[in-house]
């Protein structure tokens, strides 16, 4: 789990002004309440955000020692949280692109309404990076993932508009060529770009450094 998390932060706080991520924790029973399948990890502030790779990994250590995990593994919660996210920020015209990292070491148990929620988040500027930790059957993963050309469907029959996740099991790929992080983000240039192009969205122009003021000539001596 650290490696992942280091590896894809490492790569996307370059894409982020303000390094700022939302970090949120799923199944687990909260102190003093029920169980929670999305939940701010900096329980400390009560605010979703922390700062780098730094701070999602400080906010999981504390938050760690306070919650009791807990089953089952739902997915649908989070991902609908992260397209709130992206479905807020399109409304309002910002050309910023989304990217939900989910790491789990348990099989998920709400197929059906993960399938539903990323058919819905399709249409939306958001990929989604599954990580399958440990030595659990992750058949069901495989199927969020159109790696082989078959679009998800919803549970009312809607295709969804694109692929727009990408899942690694990471017992797969420990000790080969190709780490984690690359198989991890292999198709995440692709998904944004097909975003992109279908909303005529294009690049906007480099911004150049502003030309120094003139000045006169020395005199000539």
């Amino acid at each position: 789990m650290y490696q992942a998390i280091l590896g894809v932060s490492e790569v996307l706080q370059f894409y982020d002004k303000d390094r700022r991520f939302p970090a949120w924790g799923f199944g687990a029973k909260m102190p003093q309440g029920p169980v929670s399948h999305c939940f701010n990890l900096n329980a400390i502030t009560n605010d979703c955000e922390v700062v780098g790779f730094e701070g999602i990994m400080s906010a999981y250590s504390s938050t760690l020692y306070s919650v009791s995990l807990s089953g089952p593994t739902l997915f649908g919660p989070v991902i609908n949280k992260a397209a709130e996210i992206a479905s807020h920020s399109a409304q309002y015209g910002n050309n910023r692109y989304f990217v939900l990292l989910i790491i789990t070491d348990g099989v998920i148990t709400d197929e059906q309404e993960t399938k539903d929620s990323i058919v819905r988040a399709s249409d939306l500027p958001l990929s989604i990076l599954i990580v399958g930790v440990g030595n659990a059957d992750f058949t069901q993963m495989r199927t969020l993932d159109a790696d082989l050309g078959k679009r998800l469907q919803s549970s009312t029959g809607r295709v969804a508009t694109r692929d727009i996740v990408q899942f690694v099991p990471m017992r797969e790929v420990q000790g080969g060529q190709v780490t984690v992080v690359q198989s991890l983000l292999e198709e995440l240039p692709g998904q944004f770009l097909e975003y992109m192009r279908t909303r005529g969205i294009k690049p906007q122009p480099p911004q150049h450094a502003s030309a120094p003021p003139a000045y006169p000539p020395p005199p000539q001596l």
